[in-house]
């Protein structure tokens, strides 16, 4: 074990935890907020775009996430040339990862919501309607605290997987934890040391986040509905 690499490469691998966390944080906004609304468009059975989310959702599942980055990198650009006449070659490669980590997202966590919305008794929705509360404001206000507080254990871990996942972002060109430390180890063929400082980070961002949601689960769960275990 060479701990004098370490020491040096330390610091620089650290440097690229700001790219993964970028990645991993706007792929999850965007992908709880798509997987949100496919979730209750299926919930609520809207016919042709209920159908279209559940193919997705399955078409999704089952592409291997390296696939979906190379064909974000490279498939994109030409379809968005295509279509617009832009040239997309020339945005940077992080966004083609973030819009691939997007689609895994949404289609994981379209299904996590899908099922804490319905764990939410629907008596409690038609009880709002009697008491003059809109759709919306009885979603906000009942149902979607409730189907939140049964579905941050699952998003926790997909947070914590998509941590993992941005580790994959180094095949199109994105220099994140991994990358970088794959990088530094290849002129003297440290890749051993490499993986240990790697391994030590992601376990590290890992705890940090799962005792975040935990926090965040013990301060939902009086939303928690009777009716979930």
């Amino acid at each position: 074990m060479n701990f004098d690499f370490i020491r040096e490469a330390l610091p620089q691998v650290l440097a690229a935890v700001p790219v993964t966390l970028e990645m991993a944080v706007l792929a999850t906004i965007a992908g709880w907020i798509l997987g949100i609304l496919m979730a209750v468009a299926r919930r609520n059975k809207i016919p042709v775009l209920s159908q279209l989310c559940a193919a997705f959702v399955s078409f999704i599942r089952g592409v291997p996430m390296v696939i979906l980055l190379y064909v974000s990198y490279y498939a994109l650009p030409m379809i968005i040339y295509s279509a617009t006449g832009i040239d997309a070659t020339s945005v940077p490669a992080i966004w083609y990862a973030i819009a691939a980590l997007t689609l895994d997202q949404a289609a994981y966590s379209s299904e996590v919501f899908r099922a804490a919305l319905n764990s939410v008794n629907r008596g409690q929705l038609e009880a709002a309607w009697s008491v003059g509360m809109t759709t919306w404001q009885a979603m906000r206000r009942i149902v979607f605290p409730q189907a939140l507080a049964v579905a941050l254990p699952n998003l926790s871990g997909l947070f914590v997987g998509i941590i993992k996942g941005t580790s994959l972002a180094y095949y199109v060109g994105v220099y994140e934890i991994t990358a970088t430390a794959n990088l530094l180890a290849t002129p003297g063929l440290n890749f051993i040391e490499a993986y240990v400082i790697t391994t030590l980070i992601y376990e590290l961002i890992s705890f940090i986040c799962n005792r975040l949601f935990r926090s965040a689960e013990i301060r939902l769960g009086r939303f928690r509905p009777k009716t979930a275990a």
